[in-house]
């Protein structure tokens, strides 16, 4: 006949509070599992009868149940006092708990509880494992914030000198506009050509980036929105994206038509315009 030992703790800060359930199963003197699992809001009891159902059902699975005695230790009085009959379960909590508990205890040849002290060597790891789990739960993660690197790959040589001058949008102005574009992204031009309509992906290094709400131009009925629900330049990133046409391509040069940018602005990007997908 085989023959497995469990010891079993829970643990609840506040009781109720956050409450963790933890484990051993042996065989002789080999630890076939340790485990703890966290429960949420629970009392101390919750957690106590929870380590035990865990147990019981992982410990199904190093065994033939039918074939196998189980020996279960805890330090907690009231579950192995009413696992055993010594006292009556009265609180509703407990019952569907203690319930199921005896479910899974059917299954093994049979099963017999032991009430240990806490100073008991395996319950202290389970004691261990629990309040290791409630300290993860308890801490705070710091907030990760990424550093997020844009390096220009080119600039504009732009009509529009000031804010005052530049049109809205693209869209409004047939003022051509000059792209430079830095000699270690030459390669990246290769496949654009005269006619192709491409997205610019400008920054916009002198739009304002601490307002939140403007009243946009054009569209709605003059109140003020978010920026994000706008196009507006000022934003916390001011990453702008033009529609434009490419007039021509001269080397590193490309001449487009419908950029609203100042002269000087910082290119981050250029995309393909597909029709298929953007329109």
């Amino acid at each position: 006949m085989d023959q497995l030992t469990i010891y079993t703790d829970g643990a609840s800060r506040g009781n109720p509070g956050q409450a963790a359930s933890a484990w051993l199963i042996l065989r002789g003197d080999e630890v076939l599992e340790s485990d703890v699992l966290t429960l949420g809001r629970a009392t101390n009891n919750v957690a106590e009868y929870s380590a035990l159902n865990a147990a019981l059902r992982r410990a199904a699975r190093f065994c033939t149940p039918k074939e196998t005695r189980v020996e279960v230790f805890s330090d907690s009085n009231l579950m192995i006092s009413q696992m055993t009959g010594r006292y009556a379960v009265r609180s509703e909590d407990l019952r569907p708990l203690y319930e199921k508990a005896k479910e899974l205890a059917s299954v093994f040849a049979s099963v017999n509880y032991t009430h240990v002290p806490r100073e008991n060597a395996y319950v202290g790891s389970c004691d261990w494992l629990c309040n290791n789990a409630l300290d993860l739960l308890s801490q705070k993660p710091a907030p990760v914030q990424k550093k997020i690197e844009c390096v220009p790959i080119g600039i504009v040589h732009s009509p529009f000198t000031n804010p005052e001058d530049a049109p809205r949008q693209g869209i409004f102005t047939d003022k051509p506009s000059r792209i430079t574009i830095y000699e270690k992204y030459r390669d990246g031009l290769f496949g654009l050509a005269a006619g192709d309509k491409v997205f610019i992906l400008c920054w916009f290094d002198r739009a304002e980036r601490d307002i939140l709400k403007v009243k946009p131009h054009g569209h709605g009925k003059g109140e003020m929105r978010g920026v994000f629900s706008t196009r507006a330049p000022v934003r916390p990133n001011p990453i702008s994206l033009t529609l434009v046409t490419i007039i021509s391509i001269n080397d590193l040069v490309l001449t487009v038509k419908g950029l609203e940018a100042l002269d000087t602005t910082p290119v981050l990007d250029i995309k393909p315009y597909y029709g298929d997908i953007d329109s």
